[in-house]
């Protein structure tokens, strides 16, 4: 399946999301999957370095557009802005969402209400675990 991945990076430590997110990745795609990331895009990477935000996310709706599902890692309780504007796309266009949720975000929102399936992951390789159970 082709997946989105979505993931929170402001006020994220940056190595630890890159780490987090590559993991994330090398899982899906060992899977099966044909997982894609902006973490890893080199257009992405351009538009960051200009401080392009509609650009960016511009290039993330346009990658939605072309996934089948998007796959969301929630970290933490704190909400992610652009995050939630990802799920929203993906939910208008009648793509899956499969919510990865960290365990000391649970019962912070209503976003597992919402998607398609919702996991729930404490250590990385619990989320690596999870990750596997994605059809």
């Amino acid at each position: 399946m082709k997946l989105f991945c979505a993931y929170a990076f402001t006020g994220e430590d940056p190595e630890t999301v890159t780490q987090r997110m590559r993991t994330v990745v090398e899982t899906l795609n060992a899977n099966g999957h044909d997982a894609y990331c902006n973490r890893f895009d080199e257009v992405v990477d351009s538009l960051q370095k200009q401080d392009d935000v509609k650009g960016i996310f511009r290039e993330a709706f346009k990658n939605i557009e072309k996934s089948e599902a998007l796959v969301a890692i929630i970290t933490s309780p704190s909400r992610s802005i652009g995050q939630i504007m990802e799920i929203g796309i993906a939910m208008s266009q009648g793509k899956a969402v499969y919510l990865f949720e960290h365990s000391s975000a649970v019962g912070s929102s209503y976003l597992p209400r919402l998607v398609d399936k919702h996991f729930t992951w404490t250590t990385i390789d619990d989320l690596q675990d999870v990750l596997k159970q994605l059809k």
